[in-house]
């Protein structure tokens, strides 16, 4: 467990304009303690905790960023509840747990997304799943009003299309999907231009899935358009050649639906 003492003390020393020598001398202590303290460097000795707290009049617990940390273990129980529940298909179960949690973290993006995602894997009637949808949908555009994590907003931004599209909200998909970004302008394109060595060839590794989606995802669409399974027989090709035997489960799932698109 990670106590935030360390920080709390600078915090609450900056708060009230003091220098780490002037609240050293108000404790009786040097100030190189105080230095060690907020580098992270080692805590106080237990004996002093109730002199800290008294001087900032906070308690303990409040000090040592104990409750801080209670609502990161807790966080961290949640989302990965969540994940457990997900590979299960507990969809239901995930609904219930989100808006419970949402309770105590209001607004996270991060929940919101997982109560969106729950929420569109609910089986039932039709008229069901269309409220869910609905529901969904309201909370994407939630996420979209308050949202400030750029990456969780750039997924919602893509993922409201889908929905729009699904609840026969045409005009509001193509609306959402043309404020998206392009290819070039992807992340991925980005980062290997400024990292070096093996991140670079980290990154450049894993953009091949992305990017083997993609070029398949297109070629199918111009296959099915003009009715050329010329297109096909090329994403095939490349799939062989950009993973050479090194297939994945998703480069698997791809080739698999190449392979349904001949066969219609």
């Amino acid at each position: 467990m990670t106590l935030l003492i360390g920080e709390n003390i600078k915090r609450l020393r900056r708060e009230l304009n003091l220098t780490q020598e002037e609240l050293a001398t108000h404790l009786g202590i040097s100030f190189q303690s105080i230095s060690k303290w907020e580098r992270g460097e080692g805590y106080p000795d237990i004996t002093m905790l109730p002199s800290l707290a008294n001087y900032f009049n906070i308690s303990i617990d409040e000090l040592v960023g104990m409750s801080e940390v209670v609502k990161s273990e807790k966080y961290k129980e949640i989302n990965d509840l969540w994940d457990k529940n997900n590979r299960s298909g507990q969809h239901q179960e995930n609904v219930s747990l989100m808006r419970q949690a949402l309770k105590m973290f209001p607004n996270d993006s991060l929940l919101l997304v997982q109560l969106s995602t729950s929420l569109e894997k609910l089986e039932g009637t039709e008229e069901e799943k269309t409220e869910y949808l609905k529901e969904s949908i309201a909370v994407q555009e939630q996420i979209l009003r308050y949202g400030a994590d750029s990456e969780v907003r750039g997924a919602t931004l893509y993922n409201i299309c889908f929905a729009y599209w699904k609840n026969g909200e045409y005009d509001k998909a193509l609306e959402q999907a043309k404020k998206l970004p392009n290819l070039y302008k992807a992340r991925e394109n980005a980062l290997v231009y400024f990292l070096q060595g093996e991140e670079k060839r980290r990154v450049a590794k894993e953009s091949l899935n992305p990017l083997a989606w993609a070029i398949s995802h297109h070629l199918t669409a111009l296959a099915e358009t003009e009715g050329d399974n010329g297109y096909l027989e090329k994403a095939t090709k490349i799939l062989s050649i950009l993973f050479d035997g090194e297939e994945n489960d998703l480069v698997k799932s791809i080739r698999k639906k190449i392979t349904q698109q001949k066969e219609v």
